[in-house]
């Protein structure tokens, strides 16, 4: 009989985001824990009266949000993993970009392209949150953190022209996704084998 499973690839490629206004690159050898998306869905009761239950009415989505929490570890006795953290601090902060070396008024925050995990494509989104939690004991003979847990929060910006490319991957997923795993279930049923 064939074997249908799929090879192992030999990399992996590693957790990352980019600051598009500082120009920066943001990488990790350590991966996120739970990655968790959100989309409010706003409903509304219309209450009529005399009717026996109130119809529901659609009054538009929210935008969606990721939640996700990264470990940073760097153990070393002198800088730690201060360099990281100060990466993750410039998402909180007004941008500078390359020719600035402080912000200035009404400088935006910066925004991501990000899709590690999220099966999106890269997409745009706004930093709400980036904050660290350096962990007791791990803290080297010069005070530098060697471990710190930063918990993000991404919003995605759904006006950005990537994200008309999303509903066009959308769109045709659909249609894919249903041929795609209907056949392999069908198969798998005859043959107790899962070809993808």
């Amino acid at each position: 009989m064939p074997n249908y499973r799929v090879p192992n690839y030999f990399f992996s490629l590693p957790w990352f985001m980019f600051d598009i206004y500082n120009y920066q690159l943001i990488t990790s050898a350590t991966i996120p824990g739970d990655l968790k998306s959100t989309k409010d869905v706003f409903l509304t009761e219309v209450p009529i009266p005399g009717l026996n239950y109130s119809p529901i009415q659609s009054s538009g989505n929210g935008n969606e949000k990721l939640t996700f929490t990264l470990p940073l570890i760097k153990r070393n006795n002198t800088i730690g993993n201060s360099l990281l953290l100060q990466q993750i601090f410039a998402l909180r902060n007004q941008a500078t970009g390359f020719k600035s070396i402080l912000s200035q008024q009404f400088n935006p925050n910066p925004k991501v392209l990000y899709f590690w995990g999220t099966g999106h494509y890269p997409l745009i989104y706004y930093v709400k949150k980036a904050d660290p939690t350096n962990k007791k004991g791990w803290t080297n003979e010069l005070g530098q953190p060697q471990f710190s847990e930063i918990d993000f929060e991404l919003w995605l910006d759904e006006t950005h022209p990537l994200n008309v490319v999303e509903e066009l991957y959308r769109k045709v997923s659909l249609y894919t996704a249903q041929t795609y795993y209907t056949f392999d279930n069908v198969i798998s049923e005859f043959t107790n084998n899962k070809i993808f």
